[in-house]
């Protein structure tokens, strides 16, 4: 299903991002035309999956100038810069949005990106609205116990990496969040060759 295009004369607070990677099309008279959001998806898709991070940076650059105001193509543009090394732009591209939108949590996650591959921190920028950042340790894995606790059958560990992004950035891999999960007594883990597939359950007290 299309998500359409969210513009930035849209209220803040409003806007949910419900996916990613998904473009928008020009149909010639300067609107997206929902009948080419599938061919638009396809021709970013081949670029991401065949990593031409150059070549994604310019085709995203090319939908930004189409649609200025579309702010899911702003994030995806500065998820290609990030993908493509270019950290500079993507922080000054997505800090000019985060300032109109200080409360989407997007453009501060992609500028999180940028920063951290710098060998920065959360600290070394100035934000309008400072982001939640989650860094691995006991209050982390704790979240995952009380999100596995209910629950009786496995949940893959990218079930937990979906419910930890609702409280914040990871500032962690998988693979390292898998190894403290391992690491944890209070945990079951089958491991997967995949990271994210390995499943994770709550040790019973019977286990114990």
């Amino acid at each position: 299903m299309s998500r359409g295009i969210k513009t930035m004369n849209d209220k803040p607070g409003i806007l949910k991002f419900t996916g990613r990677y998904q473009c928008a099309a020009d149909s010639g008279d300067g609107y997206a035309d929902e009948s080419d959001d599938f061919e638009a998806w396809e021709a970013y898709a081949e670029l991401l999956e065949n990593k031409d991070y150059p070549g994604l940076v310019a085709y995203c650059e090319r939908v930004v100038a189409r649609h200025p105001e579309d702010l899911y193509a702003q994030e995806r543009l500065g998820d290609a810069y990030v993908l493509d090394g270019q950290y500079e732009m993507a922080i000054q591209a997505m800090g000019s949005i985060h300032r109109k939108f200080p409360d989407i949590d997007a453009f501060q996650h992609v500028i999180l990106d940028a920063l951290f591959a710098l060998g920065k921190t959360e600290d070394d920028y100035e934000w309008v609205a400072a982001p939640s950042v989650l860094r691995l340790g006991k209050p982390v894995l704790d979240m995952c116990y009380e999100f596995l606790r209910p629950r009786r059958k496995p949940r893959d560990v990218a079930f937990l990496e979906i419910d930890l992004m609702r409280h914040g950035y990871l500032a962690f891999s998988c693979e390292l969040l898998l190894n403290a999960l391992l690491a944890d007594s209070r945990f079951v883990v089958q491991p997967d060759r995949i990271p994210q597939l390995s499943q994770v359950r709550v040790r019973r007290k019977k286990e114990l």
